[in-house]
């Protein structure tokens, strides 16, 4: 492909082996070694529903995925993701009333935005030892 041709949001993304993801996972805890404290967060669980309902947007086709930062009330940093649905040419699909131009607005009026999900640590699941189990 070529660096001019943008790639097709319904065709992003491809499954990977559990080979895969341990290396891609591994690599990235060795280069933030420096953020290996007992409350780094290493990923987001988000409710199947909740996706589906994002993804069930009108135009809907991709979902993008945006790194951000809150600062709690003792101005401590919580890392967040935050989801949002994008349409066939990856434009994201936001509330009414965004007005730069490479955003654009839901037809239906929706244009969630999905945040708030489960952070890992500390709640993981049962293959995480250490991990708070719900």
């Amino acid at each position: 492909m070529s660096e001019n041709q943008r790639p097709s949001i319904t065709q992003a993304g491809n499954f990977i082996s559990m080979d895969r993801m341990n290396t891609l996972l591994d690599n990235y805890a060795k280069d933030h070694g420096d953020q290996k404290a007992p409350d780094f967060v290493k990923a987001m669980c988000f409710s199947k529903d909740k996706v589906l309902e994002l993804l069930a947007q009108e135009n809907a086709a991709g979902l993008r995925i945006y790194y951000g930062m809150h600062f709690n009330d003792e101005n401590l940093k919580e890392k967040k993701m935050v989801l949002v649905a994008t349409d066939a040419n990856g434009v994201d699909i936001l509330p009414p009333g965004v007005t730069s131009d490479d955003l654009i607005q839901s037809k239906n009026g929706q244009g969630l935005i999905l945040d708030e999900g489960v952070p890992c640590p500390t709640y993981c699941g049962n293959n995480d030892p250490g991990s708070v189990q719900p």
